[in-house]
């Protein structure tokens, strides 16, 4: 994080036993160490919440999952339509239009045979 050496942490320390004086000395190294053990927890929280939110894996994984269900939704979509197509046949009656003139028994043999 920073880029301190030891002649650097030697310098800030004597700085610290003159301005805070020796019997002070101890209580304020213990407070500065538990606030910036406060001040590290919070920014590692942060950075963990950042990463859980712009996971690059994540995301390529709900694109990927979302890919396949397109691709089969397409799919079955295509087999719908040439099934369709197949079944489409003329819209006509399932049912014969007898005249006066025929039998229905004969008739009815037709339509037995018909749907042999």
């Amino acid at each position: 994080m920073f880029d301190i050496g030891f002649w650097e942490l030697f310098l800030i320390l004597i700085l610290a036993l003159l301005v805070v004086g020796p019997e002070r000395l101890p209580k304020a190294a213990r407070t500065a160490g538990l606030w910036f053990g406060k001040a590290r927890r919070y920014v590692e929280g942060v950075k963990e919440e950042v990463a859980s939110e712009f996971d690059v894996g994540e995301l390529k994984r709900m694109v990927h999952n979302q890919e396949v269900q397109i691709n089969e939704l397409q799919g079955k979509l295509s087999e719908t339509v040439s099934l369709d197509e197949q079944q489409q046949e003329p819209a006509g009656p399932d049912y014969e239009i007898i005249e006066q003139d025929q039998d229905i028994e004969s008739v009815d043999e037709k339509s037995e045979k018909s749907r042999d």
